[in-house]
């Protein structure tokens, strides 16, 4: 066995706990997140004990669905033995999305205690939120264009060789 062969065998050996030790906390904190809603904000809406706080369970809300990007992430990365952007990025547009929905829901609720520099200072985050959120929307959409368009190319290298490497092969490294 090369050196190198027995490093890469020693880091999976290392990686994997790793990875579901994070998988595990993800899941953990997502179903903790899930139960504190129905405890804190659902539980006494129902009882009749307090008013039913929409923006808080639409912020909690996003936030675990941002846990379960990250956790598909982990999951990636464990089966596949590979890191993938494209969740990386739906993160990012979940968290713009959250942070637009609360400034806007906030700023209808205290729209007449802003003062006009505060307001500016909003306008202004909600401008920059705006061009990330096109980003992000551009950004997957190239990369998934980019996955179809490699599928195409591996077919129709099949079609004209035979022996091309499948599109899983490749994504999983084992092509040399």
């Amino acid at each position: 066995m090369t050196n190198g062969a027995w490093l890469r065998k020693a880091w999976r050996y290392v990686e994997s706990p790793i990875y579901v030790g994070i998988g595990a906390t993800l899941i953990v904190a997502s179903m903790g997140g899930l139960i504190e809603i129905w405890i804190r904000l659902v539980s006494p809406w129902v009882m009749g004990r307090s008013p039913l706080d929409i923006l808080e369970i639409l912020d909690q809300l996003l936030l675990i669905s941002m846990l379960a990007e990250i956790l598909q992430m982990v999951k990636i990365s464990l089966v596949q033995r590979r890191l993938s952007s494209e969740p990386f990025l739906i993160v990012g547009l979940i968290a713009v999305v959250r942070r637009v929905l609360i400034i806007t829901a906030e700023g209808t609720r205290m729209i007449s205690q802003v003062s006009v520099q505060e307001f500016l200072v909003l306008m202004m985050e909600l401008i920059i939120l705006a061009v990330l959120l096109l980003i992000f929307v551009i950004a997957i959409q190239r990369l998934r264009q980019q996955r179809l368009d490699e599928m195409r190319r591996l077919r129709e290298e099949a079609r004209r060789y035979g022996e091309a490497p499948s599109w899983v092969e490749l994504l999983q490294g084992q092509v040399e």
